[in-house]
């Protein structure tokens, strides 16, 4: 992270900023720290690349991807915050000098890592498969747990029967439908998922299920 201390904090400066003019409120109706997101993928990222050793890797562009890869949130684009985030980053990549065609690969990963459909697409760089598998690893697992009980906590009249329900439809379901990619990436989704199962198998016993 040394390396690229000045990206992180320009990153964590858009983010913190459009925190501060919203109120610091999700969708979800909690104050989600969209920069710690940041971080915590990154070293996911890190975690994946560093197991799986591949010498094809373009891990400076994966790097950069990751640590802008939501800047985007900072303009205050949700619904399309890979573009956004694609355009924050080539312009302070441009204004730096970076080379072209490295700044046109790390916005195409930024661009597209939401789009979990090129996950399984044979073509797919492995830079994009790391990236959306980091992606997906953070708010997981023992964090989904937290996560969902957090937003559920926000609804009207929340119960522990209400946490359980809404673990059931986010956490619980995005575990069960989807599969990663890398040997690395399989491993650490393997570990949230069976927690996650055992999790609920203990919580439905308690409720009384």
């Amino acid at each position: 992270m040394k390396q690229h201390k000045g990206m992180f904090q320009y990153v964590e400066d858009i983010l913190y900023s459009y925190d501060r003019r919203k109120g610091n409120n999700s969708k979800n109706k909690i104050a989600y720290d969209r920069y710690a997101h940041t971080v915590r993928v990154y070293h996911w990222m890190l975690r994946i690349a560093g197991e799986l050793r591949d010498e094809t890797l373009d891990i400076e562009a994966l790097k950069i991807a990751t640590i802008f890869h939501d800047a985007g949130y900072g303009a205050g684009s949700a619904e399309d915050h890979g573009s956004s985030g694609s355009a924050v980053c080539r312009d302070y990549l441009e204004c730096r000098e970076y080379p072209q065609p490295q700044i046109d690969f790390i916005c195409y990963l930024i661009e597209e890592h939401s789009n979990k459909k090129l996950l399984y697409e044979k073509n797919t760089p492995i830079e994009l498969v790391i990236l959306m598998e980091a992606d997906m690893l953070d708010d997981t697992g023992a964090m989904g747990i937290i996560l969902d009980a957090w937003i559920a906590s926000k609804e009207d009249a929340p119960s522990f029967e209400s946490v359980c329900r809404h673990f059931e439809k986010y956490t619980y379901r995005h575990m069960k439908q989807m599969e990663f990619v890398t040997a690395p990436g399989k491993k650490f989704w393997h570990e949230k998922r069976k927690l996650v199962y055992e999790f609920l198998r203990q919580y439905r016993r308690d409720l009384g299920g």
